[in-house]
């Protein structure tokens, strides 16, 4: 029997991100990863950047996630962070540009499991375009949230449980 390589993916889990709705996201993360980091083929960690030139800024005139502060990994996670597990980008999905989709597929990943913030945009975004290229999707809810809304992070959930994956 063929056993699926999964990847653990930590979506944006960034101080800039880290709100009442998120704050405990960080430790509950950490802890899950020493409880079962080893279950998982790859770990990852995908970065927004925000820029000047960005849809963000052109289109919706946001400004966040600028500074190096603002888009630092949490400090939680600092110990599972190097330089060849973490994929900058500077939209919502990771597969639009970047190294992320060859690294999944040079390591044989079949099966996602996704943490991170926000889950109604970065997360689902993922989730999104990781079922579209095949992969089998778990968005795991308790490692998720929405920076500005809780209300967005259980209509996340719902959508990715009704079209995408499975949610834990």
């Amino acid at each position: 029997m063929y056993l699926m390589k999964k990847a653990l993916v930590i979506v944006d889990l960034e101080k800039g991100f880290i709100t009442k709705y998120t704050k405990d996201i960080p430790r509950r993360t950490r802890n899950f990863i020493e409880a079962n980091g080893s279950k998982y083929d790859l770990v990852v960690f995908t970065q927004y950047r925000n820029h000047a030139k960005s849809n963000f800024v052109k289109n919706l005139r946001w400004r966040g996630s600028m500074t190096r502060d603002a888009y630092a990994i949490v400090e939680e996670l600092k110990d599972f962070v190097t330089r060849r597990n973490v994929f900058p980008k500077d939209t919502y999905g990771s597969f639009v540009k970047g190294k992320l989709p060859q690294v999944l597929k040079k390591n044989n990943i079949g099966e996602v499991h996704i943490a991170g913030i926000d889950t109604e945009n970065c997360v689902l975004a993922f989730a999104r375009e990781a079922f579209d290229r095949g992969y089998k999707v778990i968005v795991l809810k308790k490692l998720c949230g929405s920076h500005s809304n809780p209300a967005l992070h259980e209509a996340a959930l719902r959508i990715i449980a009704n079209n995408i994956g499975e949610v834990r």
